[in-house]
């Protein structure tokens, strides 16, 4: 069974309601290691016996998505939500939406133009200020369908347009490269996780990483995350972009790789011939810092894929930068060893 980007795309799995895209990962992941957990949290942990166990390794990424909760339905029967994850409301307007395990139509309005106030014009649209229509005659109708504390995905359509392609939720594409390195035989044991509720905001990005790798207590972490591409017309100086190849992360708002780490992974990258290219800002957060904080600490790097509109109803990414992210985390776990050994030259601390 192979993996397929408009079916992960497509699979609704808000933050906190992982369930469909668990469903579809673990038969996947099943069949490349050697033993396979789901936590209290709902993180799929998989483990791969190296030929050695001097060295505990994790290479993680997420599965869920940002997305809405239902907070109330109203007398008239239209849905109030609040935000699940960091979302601008004002890219959300009159976009189609799916609510709950079956996936209710909706679209996102708000009053009229023609109906509003000038002070309303003016305003900064609010999550608040929004709603779903459902097409309910009213509160019991809307509540044979919806009811309060259901999921609200984005309603997007997977395409693929050749060299980029085209969905929500790709800031999950993280998975790919993560399982496509199951298929190497590692130097060390290696734990793979896919971890939930990234998207929930807390003081360390990634709740469920941070409680997988707690355990685990990895001695050297790699994580795979989205980076959002900043390729537009108006940026002269463009700090990641679509086709460059994989994103070397050195530092996000919550975490800082190692340098002398990230420096040995990129330099096996390199003489594999992986094309890569270096983030220059601190922009967005990934959830490597929750490793490097779990337990005792680990040694964290992080390499990402450069996505346009991230965290919209629709976000562009490269296959050849998904393939580039792919080829280091290959490098990473069938080569850790000479990584390793390189770092502690370069680092003098182990």
């Amino acid at each position: 069974m192979a993996l397929s980007m408009d079916r992960l795309s497509e699979l609704n799995a808000v933050s906190g309601f992982e369930d469909e895209a668990r469903a579809y990962l673990i038969p996947l992941i099943k069949e490349k290691c050697d033993s396979l957990e789901v936590d209290n949290m709902g993180n799929i942990v998989a483990f791969k016996k190296g030929e050695s166990d001097k060295y505990k390794i994790l290479l993680g990424t997420n599965i869920d998505e940002v997305g809405f909760i239902v907070s109330e339905i109203t007398e008239k029967g239209f849905i109030k939500f609040k935000s699940v994850g960091t979302i601008d409301p004002r890219t959300i307007v009159s976009k189609r939406v799916a609510i709950g395990k079956d996936r209710i139509p909706g679209v996102i309005g708000m009053k009229a133009i023609h109906l509003q106030k000038k002070e309303e014009r003016e305003a900064a649209v609010e999550v608040k200020a929004l709603y779903i229509d459902i097409g309910a005659k009213d509160k019991e109708d809307a509540q044979k369908r919806v009811k309060l504390g259901d999921a609200i995905a984005f309603a997007t359509k997977f395409d693929d347009k050749g060299r980029l392609i085209k969905g929500k939720a790709l800031d999950r594409f993280g998975t790919i490269p993560v399982l496509s390195a199951m298929d190497e035989a590692p130097k060390y044991d290696t734990y793979f996780v896919f971890s939930v509720q990234r998207e929930i905001p807390c003081s360390v990005m990634g709740r469920g990483m941070k409680i997988a790798a707690y355990p685990i207590n990895p001695d050297f972490a790699l994580i795979v995350d989205t980076v959002n591409a900043d390729d537009f017309p108006d940026i002269k100086s463009a700090s990641a972009i679509l086709g460059n190849g994989a994103v070397i992360e050195y530092m996000d708002k919550t975490s800082i790789s190692d340098t002398a780490f990230i420096k040995e992974i990129a330099k096996m990258a390199n003489r594999s011939g992986i094309k890569m290219q270096n983030k220059t800002t601190t922009a967005g957060a990934s959830v490597a810092g929750a490793v490097n904080v779990a337990s005792h600490g680990a040694v964290t790097a992080s390499v990402g894929i450069a996505c346009r509109y991230s965290h919209t109803l629709v976000s562009y990414m490269d296959k050849d930068d998904i393939n580039a992210v792919c080829d280091i985390c290959k490098v990473f776990v069938k080569e850790s060893d000479v990584i390793i050994d390189g770092f502690i030259k370069e680092a003098d601390r182990i």
